[in-house]
């Protein structure tokens, strides 16, 4: 007999990544063993869409024919303002529609924002059902702090052109928090958690006494994540080739995507390393010939591309912390998840702001949403696992191992 699973996912914006709750543990999905699926697809003139690993694959070669960052384009349909930005973020042409809804050409074609989410749905779907053994039959999905009404509709409509059923919602912070076991410590604190993503930047503000926890607050930065990091440095070496050599890089698509793919990488290095290498094969002409880029890139010179964005960032937190009255000696932990959040100069720069606090940085925190997402799919499960967090107060009693 097929076993039925619910899956707890995180759609990111430039990663998803989801899990079940198999045997009482946590079981993450996995495309070549790795949990993090690229939020990635090519749309071809024939033949299966690609999506993830084998979508980033033809990226290089088709800028133009594959979307990154769809989550980005969901329910803005309707503000002009950010369709005017994220019109220039892209390279295809996009419009807007009075429900919210966003509309993309490609190749002569029209396809919808939640259409292209939904092939990222349905590859994490059936990859599911390979590794588990069972039909998928709902799925509990992590969403932005700040995401909008349009947002929730767009993804609801992705999930079902994913042969999905949305059972439940959860805030990505929230998730984050559940995942890192707020709980071991049964004390009386509030709690500070920020979700640096790849598209989004989120906070939320708990007040924990003893197994219970009261989500206080939540908001945060719908465009700003570790793709603008990615951006920030490509303006800037775009500049240094321009400089050297009076050609822009940024006008052709290929060699930009190209750059961007280099800068990521950079940037995921510069975690764990003081400096980088970035070499990129005939990346600029001069006097008629093409040039490679190779350089070392450090992490001295690349901080200060991102202190503005940083800077957005805790201004969002300092802004929450406002709202509801609170000083910044108030906050007794800090929780910070999110790919971005791996970054040194950013928990630096929270380390500083928040002398007198504890600061935690979990070891997965590319991960933590969707392991939060999975853990809140037990409430739907006869498995006695009650979520330790969610929009009122609520208590844990059993959590499974992840």
């Amino acid at each position: 007999m097929s076993r039925s699973i619910l899956l707890g996912v995180d759609f990111g914006t430039t990663y998803t990544s989801a899990g079940a709750i198999i045997d009482d543990r946590v079981a993450l999905v996995t495309d070549e063993a790795d949990p993090c699926i690229p939020s990635v697809v090519h749309l071809p003139d024939s033949g299966p869409v690609r999506v993830g690993r084998r979508a980033v694959a033809r990226s290089l070669a088709e800028p133009d024919a594959t979307v990154r960052s769809v989550k980005r384009l969901m329910g803005w349909g309707d503000d002009p303002v950010a369709m005017r930005s994220l019109s220039r973020s892209v390279p295809y042409a996009i419009a807007g529609l009075p429900s919210g809804a966003v509309a993309l050409t490609i190749r002569r074609r029209e396809w919808a924002a939640e259409q292209v989410a939904g092939y990222i749905l349905d590859r994490v779907r059936c990859l599911a059902e390979q590794q588990f053994g069972g039909t998928v039959k709902g799925v509990v999905v992590s969403t932005s702090a700040v995401a909008t009404p349009r947002y929730h509709t767009a993804l609801r409509s992705a999930a079902r052109m994913a042969r999905l059923e949305v059972i439940d919602t959860v805030s990505e912070p929230i998730a984050g928090a559940l995942a890192v076991g707020l709980h071991a410590r049964a004390d009386r604190r509030r709690v500070l958690v920020c979700d640096f993503g790849g598209g989004t930047f989120d906070v939320a503000l708990l007040e924990q006494d003893g197994l219970r926890f009261q989500v206080v607050a939540t908001g945060g930065d719908p465009f700003l994540g570790g793709d603008d990091l990615d951006q920030a440095m490509v303006q800037a070496l775009a500049g240094i080739i321009y400089r050297r050599a009076r050609y822009d890089i940024l006008h052709d698509q290929v060699l930009r995507e190209a750059l961007t793919a280099h800068c990521e990488a950079v940037k995921r290095q510069l975690s764990t390393a003081n400096e980088a290498r970035l070499v990129m094969r005939e990346a600029y002409l001069q006097h008629g010939q093409r040039h490679d880029l190779d350089l070392r890139i450090e992490r001295a010179w690349v901080e200060p591309l991102w202190h503005p964005l940083f800077a957005r960032g805790l201004g969002e937190v300092d802004r929450l912390l406002a709202s509801v009255g609170w000083d910044i000696d108030d906050v007794g932990e800090v929780v910070l998840i999110g790919g971005t959040a791996l970054v040194p100069r950013f928990q630096q720069l929270v380390r500083e702001r928040f002398a007198r606090s504890s600061v935690t940085i979990s070891g997965r925190a590319n991960v933590d949403v969707a392991i939060g997402a999975t853990l809140m799919t037990g409430r739907h499960l006869d498995a006695g696992i009650v979520p330790v967090l969610a929009n009122r107060t609520t208590r844990l009693r059993s959590q499974p191992a992840a």
